[in-house]
């Protein structure tokens, strides 16, 4: 494992989009206005309109976390994943959901393979694939929230099964969040016609405490192409949808003490066409990504374009389309597909194109500081292309964003 430490101070640099000259350093000050605030029930409610989001500008990394960690995980064959899946972390642990494996793997902070959780199946403790997940090393725990399913399987971390949580009605896909202490949990769903809540509080005997009935929520006819999101990066538990077949969606905060689901962000499309799209919560901001659909290769294997995002200051209402650059190892891009969940960033890129873009910034010596040359010419001379997958960690900040540079 590697771990790049930051600078005291560390401003967001980038340029604009290609093709634009470069000026002098801005703050996200600098960018227009690009939502309105309203208020509902007396708390604030954004709406991003998207004919107003004007500027593109590259994001540093080191501006959203606190550090870096390159993981590179075990090469045995039983720990080999791909990124097709659902990747999860804690304070000294890696739960990864593999797609090409069909399993939940959990290794070291590490990278150290340490066991399968659990394993595919119809029978008790198997699972068809797992959505969601969360590990509780106070009380050497894990959790896997199945698809389609009445339960949550618990496992030691040795992957021992324990006893089952019941859920009082039957999830297509869920995320939860947990209060291991009071032993309650929040389950979000995707909600088909034959789901009553799309929101509930019940403790871990399957007892409902309360409930937001699904209603307007429905999706019908049921189709798994749509997806249910709860990020969870604040103190908030955060809630949307995202429609296969694009509508204006919106983000939701769900409010234990009044049992609601408070709106707090939408964004409006305007004359523009509506494209997939769903939203991260952070301390200080909200990250709208457009989704750009998948297409095949020259080899029919399916490849995900990098999206747009548009972030937004949650005070100002200022902002702008961003382009994530990871500066710690050298402005690369990284994978097109990186999530911020439960406190972290987290990246699961292949080797062979984490070296393939590190091989690129090095071809530019002049525009890296020495320290990140030689930390990343080491990674370059370290990783194969035989490698299982690293991951990339960051633990975020609460306070995020100095400055932008066009």
């Amino acid at each position: 494992m590697l771990v790049i430490g930051l600078l005291s101070f560390v401003c967001l640099l980038g340029s604009c989009e290609e093709g634009k000259k470069k000026s002098k350093r801005q703050t996200l000050d600098s960018c227009n206005v690009i939502a309105s605030r309203d208020y509902i029930d007396g708390e604030d409610f954004l709406t991003c309109n998207l004919s107003e989001v004007k500027d593109t500008f590259n994001i540093s990394l080191s501006s959203l976390v606190s550090s870096l960690e390159v993981v590179r995980l075990e090469n045995s064959e039983e720990a080999f994943v791909d990124t097709e899946g659902h990747t999860l972390v804690s304070d000294n642990y890696i739960g990864i959901y593999s797609v090409m494996t069909s399993q939940y793997k959990l290794f070291g902070r590490d990278g150290k393979f340490l066991n399968n959780i659990g394993t595919k199946g119809q029978g008790p403790n198997e699972y068809y694939a797992v959505y969601d997940s969360y590990i509780d090393e106070k009380n050497n725990r894990i959790f896997l929230f199945p698809w389609m399913d009445k339960k949550i399987l618990v496992f030691d971390l040795k992957g021992n099964p324990l006893p089952t949580i019941p859920l009082p009605y039957l999830v297509h896909k869920g995320k939860f969040q947990i209060d291991v202490d009071k032993k309650e949990i929040t389950i979000l769903v995707l909600p088909f016609s034959d789901t009553k809540s799309v929101v509930w509080r019940q403790d871990f005997n399957g007892n409902l405490i309360q409930e937001v009935k699904s209603l307007s929520f429905v999706i019908d006819p049921g189709d798994y192409s749509n997806e249910v999101y709860s990020w969870q990066n604040t103190e908030n538990i955060d809630f949307s949808l995202s429609h296969w077949e694009p509508k204006e969606d919106t983000l939701y905060q769900y409010k234990i003490v009044s049992n609601v689901l408070q709106p707090k962000l939408t964004i409006k499309f305007g004359s523009k066409e509506i494209v997939r799209h769903f939203y991260v919560d952070l301390p200080n901001h909200y990250l709208i990504k457009l989704v750009n659909p998948q297409f095949p290769d020259e080899s029919g294997q399916f490849i995900t374009p990098r999206s747009p995002q548009i972030i937004i200051d949650k005070s100002s209402l200022k902002g702008c389309y961003c382009n994530l650059k990871i500066d710690l190892l050298g402005n690369i891009d990284g994978p097109a597909w990186t999530t911020y969940n439960r406190g972290y960033f987290i990246a699961n890129i292949y080797p062979e194109e984490l070296k393939a873009q590190i091989k690129r910034s090095l071809l530019s010596p002049a525009l890296l500081s020495p320290a990140i040359k030689q930390k990343i010419s080491n990674l370059n001379k370290i990783i194969t292309e035989d490698d299982n997958n690293i991951i990339l960690i960051g633990k975020l900040k609460e306070s995020l964003l100095n400055s932008i540079e066009k």
